[in-house]
């Protein structure tokens, strides 16, 4: 090999590895996520979900979603949600909760992206009400308090009771560790994996359960929103002294 294409080897060679080196410290730098978008913008959610247990479905359901950002201040962030459509199957009437479908409610969040409940309950039925702030007191979703890179993790807890139908009520806790994966241009992952506790009497029969819940979800810093969001909670249960099992896939996906 002549000394020529020796130097333009090793030329390219680092070049190569000057970009390469650069790529990784963008890859690897910290950074700050937070919900602070623009107010008036407008996203629209596909969310899905199914529950099974002991291998039957019990219950599966599709919903669109508009939500519109209201208001913006440095502590709170309002949003108008108005359920465009929503479709579901049920092995049992009430199995996957009221519909919502039509219904319009507004809420806040911090900026960590922590829903901090309902600020108008809008035109929800008073089921819906009570479904509508469980779901967002048991989010499984949160933001660091500081700076993080990749490979960091912090952690969040909820708490929450929900409806169990037939005026039951059921108590349910979670305790999640989020990992920043990576951050790619705006986009940053996110994993997440804890524990969920639960416990109901429903009809004098008691239920208790435990498990976990594991997931993944995109955050675009450029538009402070949820690109995307999947979780799965695995729940072994003992119902009125039974064993069970109950496993719950949720996915959520921002669409044109």
């Amino acid at each position: 090999m002549n000394q020529r294409r020796i130097r333009v080897l090793t030329r390219a060679a680092a070049v190569a590895a000057l970009a390469l080196g650069h790529a990784a410290l963008l890859y690897g730098q910290a950074t700050t996520l937070r919900v602070m978008p623009a107010e008036g913008q407008v996203s629209r959610y596909l969310i899905g979900s199914e529950t099974s247990m002991a291998g039957t479905t019990m219950s599966t359901s599709k919903r669109y979603q508009t939500e519109t950002v209201v208001s913006v201040a440095s502590d709170v962030v309002e949003i108008r949600t108005v359920v465009d459509s929503t479709t579901m199957t049920e092995a049992m009437p009430g199995a996957g909760g009221p519909d919502l479908s039509g219904m319009s409610f507004t809420f806040a969040m911090d900026p960590r992206a922590r829903p901090t409940g309902l600020t108008d309950a809008g035109t929800l039925t008073p089921d819906a009400e009570a479904a509508v702030s469980a779901t967002l007191a048991t989010s499984f979703f949160e933001l660091p308090e500081g700076e993080v890179s990749p490979g960091d993790s912090w952690s969040g807890q909820t708490s929450a009771d929900i409806p169990a139908g037939m005026g039951a009520t059921m108590t349910m806790e979670t305790d999640i560790a989020y990992t920043l994966v990576g951050v790619d241009g705006d986009l940053a992952e996110i994993s997440l994996e804890g524990t969920v506790t639960m416990s109901a009497n429903t009809g004098g029969m008691s239920i208790e359960g435990s498990g976990t819940v594991t997931g993944t979800a995109i955050f675009d810093t450029g538009s402070s929103r949820l690109r995307g969001h999947d979780s799965v909670i695995n729940l072994n249960l003992t119902m009125g002294g039974m064993p069970a099992s109950m496993t719950t896939s949720t996915t959520l996906e921002l669409i044109p």
